[in-house]
């Protein structure tokens, strides 16, 4: 478990983990059954900065800024290349091999571009917006990475690889889903304590059903466009799946709660 998780945090953020760990059967599938607590790290993170800046009278701008790139930064924008490259892939038009020689291609073209420039002005935009409302105290936001990377252990599990190579390929051949499952619940468990207050639980439900019903188009639209996942996938849907959770945040703070 304590393998895992180390690995968890290598793999998945900047923090400084100078060691050295055998991955094996039961390390891999403890490291993305425990990228759920890994999110929480960096929801809690990110929720201790705009404590910070609201204890020094911080503007909303520069409060939305702070989350937004404080995300980026504690990820190392890991999952932004992964977004960059489906988009330049699937925006191409072409046959699902070249689709895959794109996304192995290390260079970003326009449409990689033009999606970043879309995701992370949609991501600022909208903490801007929660954040001139207040953004009922912004526990929520630790769940937003949770779920999120959540993601990641369904489609190992769920979705057919697009390629015998590459990091989804070589994750999902590690993966033990009676130790994944064991290594999921340890991981939500020790989340559990940072629910947000009760009056938002039906927030939390909300983007429960959200994440769900992300992760089932996911699988589709990858299987459907590239023949099944890669580790760009990976990374792209957990920037997707942050989006939305964000814009579910929005509507129901915004629309529902008024």
């Amino acid at each position: 478990m304590v393998k895992g998780f180390l690995l968890a945090i290598q793999f998945f953020t900047v923090l400084p983990i100078r060691r050295e760990i055998e991955m094996n059967n039961r390390s891999v599938s403890w490291m993305i059954g425990l990228l759920p607590l890994v999110g929480a790290i960096i929801g809690s993170i990110t929720l201790s900065i705009i404590f910070a800046a609201d204890a020094f009278s911080v503007s909303p701008l520069i409060t939305a800024f702070l989350i937004w790139l404080t995300v980026i930064v504690l990820t190392g924008g890991l999952h932004l290349d992964g977004w960059a490259d489906v988009s330049d892939a699937y925006f191409s038009y072409k046959d699902t091999n070249k689709k895959h020689d794109i996304l192995k291609d290390p260079r970003v073209g326009a449409f990689g571009v033009l999606s970043l420039i879309v995701l992370l002005a949609s991501k600022f935009i909208l903490l801007l917006d929660l954040s001139m409302q207040g953004a009922a105290g912004w526990t929520w936001l630790i769940w937003v990475p949770v779920l999120s990377r959540l993601m990641i252990a369904f489609l190992l599990v769920k979705a057919p690889l697009a390629r015998q190579d590459g990091m989804a390929y070589y994750l999902k051949r590690y993966l033990t889903e009676r130790v994944l499952l064991k290594a999921g619940t340890v991981s939500l468990v020790a989340v559990i304590p940072l629910v947000i207050s009760p009056e938002l639980w039906p927030l939390l439900i909300l983007l429960l059903a959200g994440t769900i019903v992300f992760t089932i188009i996911s699988v589709i639209f990858f299987k459907k466009a590239f023949g099944g996942i890669s580790g760009d996938s990976l990374g792209a849907s957990v920037e997707g799946g942050e989006l939305w959770s964000l814009i579910l945040v929005w509507c129901y703070l915004s629309i529902v709660m008024g």
